[in-house]
């Protein structure tokens, strides 16, 4: 379950009111309010939108990593389960300071992010099996294994695994958007 908690510390720290936060971010108070008292879990796009508004990474909502060393062990590494929306992203680098990130994102069969979400840097995909759709603005493309895309995020995007099998992809992405 993901720490709401964490986003009221953020939000108090910064000084903003639900309200306040609500108008920057687009989520409603009343979610914003069931994240922060664990009620719920956000979706991926409400936490994009929630990180947007707060102006900080997700991975600053995930904690500063400890390690001095640039290495991620599998066995190490952090998962970030979006139930609501049947997708695990497995962050592939440090959380620290840094201007790339790389994640490893699992989606279950017929999942897709209902909302196209935008961010500062540009992002680059692999597809390592399964098929996903990528939606940029009005356009769409059906990645297959083996397949890689580059786009600016702050393009509005979303993923779509429109199969029935699991779909496996690598991402990096600039301008610390996990």
């Amino acid at each position: 379950m993901f720490d709401g908690l964490k986003i009221k510390t953020l939000r108090t720290e910064q000084q903003l009111s639900l309200k306040e936060l609500a108008a920057k971010s687009g989520v409603s108070i009343s979610m914003i309010s069931q994240i922060e008292r664990g009620n719920t879990d956000p979706t991926l796009t409400t936490l994009y939108k929630l990180c947007k508004g707060l102006d900080v990474s997700i991975s600053t909502l995930l904690g500063a990593d400890e390690q001095t060393t640039q290495i991620v062990r599998k066995e190490e590494r952090k998962t970030v389960d979006f139930p609501q929306s049947n997708s695990k992203y497995h962050l592939l680098t440090p959380i620290n300071e840094g201007s790339i990130e790389m994640i490893l994102i699992q989606m279950e069969p017929g999942q897709q992010d209902q909302q196209l979400v935008e961010h500062a840097g540009e992002e680059c995909g692999f597809i390592l099996s399964g098929e996903m759709t990528i939606v940029l603005g009005e356009e769409e493309y059906i990645l297959r294994e083996g397949d890689s895309i580059r786009f600016k995020s702050a393009t509005p995007h979303r993923f779509v695994n429109h199969t029935d099998r699991v779909a496996t992809s690598i991402w990096a992405m600039t301008g610390r958007v996990l």
